[in-house]
């Protein structure tokens, strides 16, 4: 089948023009380069803006960021405050869940697209790290000298910074009166702290993380999205990936973190990574391990619990009831109860 004609969309109107149609003679250029530039060759309504983006991205410099992060971490404590003072106490004094579902989902698929982006303006970087200078350098290398200026460095901006408004998942969860494990407020506590942290001391291993975190997330926040519009089947499918990739970030993150402690303390080697922070992020991430890997083999593993059995308690919280790590799912993939479910079954 022959390409449409360049000028094939003036027959179709003023509304499609520029939209519905791309030039052959742009085709080889997309496909060989593969870069978000090409987006506004694509849309000429928006591709000014994209081209300001573009430049602002190639010409970021993340050492502003890391300045103004230093001299503001009471940010991260003032909103973990805020944050742990509402699921604890708002619930009690909620009488019926708020009609936000519709919100919620498109919250998960702004997410997802975000999560999309930044994996792909972060993992090529990483990429490139690697197969040019090898793995020490990609966890040890000052991030000044690769990472932290241009699209990564605005991306892993963006990422540090998209922890705050992350603890709205929670915020969800609380005003529609569904369960919060303890391991989905750990979770968003801690790593919003070491997030800032790292970020502030520079850490090399940074992009690892962020890395890391963005590609799962693009995954797992798609996966709650087609969840909450009920979209059962597909949830289904991908339901015990979500926790096996997590459990393998944990690992990797443990690995990254482990051996640039190792760098750091050897003679004669550079390592620009933090003592307390690469101590919290080995402690976080074993942590985390150990609480996806539980909740992993409760929800896939485990046999149902036999009458008036006691549920099993990880650090104090109800790490392995039968929901994900969003309280979305139980054991056999079905929706957490919604308040008619709930009136069923009363």
């Amino acid at each position: 089948m022959a390409p449409p004609h360049p000028n094939d969309d003036e027959r179709r109107g003023s509304r499609a023009r520029g939209w519905l149609l791309l030039p052959p003679t742009r085709v080889p250029w997309l496909l060989k380069d593969g870069t978000m530039e090409a987006a506004a060759t694509l849309l000429p309504v928006v591709g000014p803006y994209l081209k300001d983006f573009f430049e602002y991205e190639a010409s970021y410099d993340g050492q502003i960021a890391i300045n103004w992060t230093g001299a503001h971490l009471e940010v991260p404590v003032f909103a973990l405050a805020a944050y742990l003072f509402i699921i604890f106490y708002i619930p009690p004094v909620l009488k019926s869940p708020f009609k936000i579902r519709n919100y919620w989902a498109y919250w998960n698929l702004l997410l997802s697209l975000f999560s999309i982006i930044g994996t792909s303006r972060c993992v090529p970087a990483l990429y490139r790290e690697l197969s040019t200078n090898g793995f020490q350098s990609s966890v040890c290398k000052d991030p000044s000298e690769w990472y932290l200026n241009g699209p990564s460095g605005l991306w892993t901006t963006l990422f540090v910074f998209s922890k705050l408004p992350e603890l709205i998942d929670t915020i969800f969860l609380v005003f529609q009166k569904k369960p919060i494990i303890f391991l989905h407020w750990f979770h968003h506590v801690t790593v919003l702290l070491y997030c800032w942290h790292a970020f502030t001391m520079r850490s090399a291993t940074g992009l690892w993380f962020i890395s890391m975190n963005f590609s799962v997330h693009s995954i797992m926040y798609g996966y709650y999205f087609f969840a909450i519009i009920g979209m059962k089947g597909i949830a289904r499918k991908i339901a015990p990936s979500i926790t096996t990739i997590q459990i393998a970030q944990m690992l990797v993150g443990t690995v990254v973190t482990a051996m640039s402690a190792y760098w750091h303390g050897q003679e004669g080697v550079s390592c620009k990574v933090d003592p307390a922070n690469f101590k919290m992020g080995l402690g976080m991430y074993m942590s985390y391990f150990i609480l996806f890997a539980s909740l992993f083999y409760d929800k896939y593993i485990a046999k149902e619990p036999k009458n008036n059995e006691p549920k099993k308690n990880i650090c104090g919280g109800d790490v392995t009831d039968k929901t994900d790590s969003a309280g979305l799912f139980h054991r056999d993939g079905s929706i957490s109860p919604s308040k008619k479910d709930a009136k069923k079954s009363s």
